[in-house]
């Protein structure tokens, strides 16, 4: 009896280690963050990409954590949306039945009107100067997005280096077209969903962060969160293979 209760004894010590090794490794490992493009609307106009197969994406990368691209008080409101239709078709639905860490990106006010103001009066200016410039740089967008809309085949296109190297010319040429606000009020949108994401990380060690962004974000976060520490950026196109994203 004695030898049964010693080695009874000391498997119940290796297990404890060994869970408390696990529970340190898990602790001790970057967050892995898989920054997930979404097309607002243009979901219903790109079938590899539609509402349906977002969700099956979304599913199937397993998140623990999500950072989505709303408001604090629109999140708890599950507020409708006339542009980013993916959260009342696709994520709300989502959170109603999942278990995972929700995180909101975009900022409170006063900081989201801070922040955009100087976007949106570069903006107004640059259309109300009525030059060539701006039925040049419409032109330019529409054909920037006819052409990738024959380019998204699958999810996986959607997240690629080509869709991102257009997006990122597309917004170069935009920032030197309308100027300076433009460039600020970009650079600090970004930035501020690039924080939130790197709290996110330090928050939850070990875990995956989904970040669902719209598509024109996705070059500018892919770019910074490579080059940040204390989390692994995964490859979105590598993950969202034909397999991984077919339904289950």
């Amino acid at each position: 009896m004695r030898h049964r209760h010693w080695l009874s004894t000391v498997c119940t010590v290796l297990l404890g280690f060994t869970g408390v090794a696990g529970a340190t490794g898990a602790k001790s490992r970057p967050a892995d963050v898989v920054v997930l493009a979404t097309l607002h609307q243009m979901h219903a106009q790109v079938p590899g990409y539609s509402f349906d197969r977002l969700r099956q994406v979304i599913e199937q990368l397993h998140p623990d954590v999500l950072c989505l691209e709303v408001r604090a008080d629109k999140l708890a409101a599950r507020a409708p949306e006339q542009n980013k239709q993916e959260y009342p078709k696709v994520i709300y639905p989502l959170l109603a039945r999942g278990h995972y860490v929700v995180v909101a990106m975009e900022p409170s006010e006063p900081e989201y009107g801070a922040i955009l103001r100087p976007y949106v009066q570069a903006n107004a200016a640059f259309q109300a100067s009525g030059g060539a410039a701006v039925a040049a740089l419409a032109a330019y967008s529409d054909a920037t997005y006819a052409a990738l809309k024959t380019h998204w085949r699958d999810a996986a296109a959607v997240n690629d280096a080509t869709t991102d190297d257009m997006l990122r010319a597309k917004h170069a040429l935009q920032q030197a077209a309308i100027g300076a606000g433009e460039r600020e009020g970009w650079e600090r949108w970004n930035r501020h969903f690039l924080t939130v994401i790197k709290q996110a990380a330090a928050d939850h060690p070990g875990q995956r962060i989904v970040v669902t962004v719209g598509v024109e974000h996705g070059y500018w976060l892919r770019q910074h969160l490579a080059e940040a520490a204390g989390l692994r950026l995964l490859d979105t196109a590598a993950l969202l293979s034909p397999a991984l994203t077919q339904p289950d």
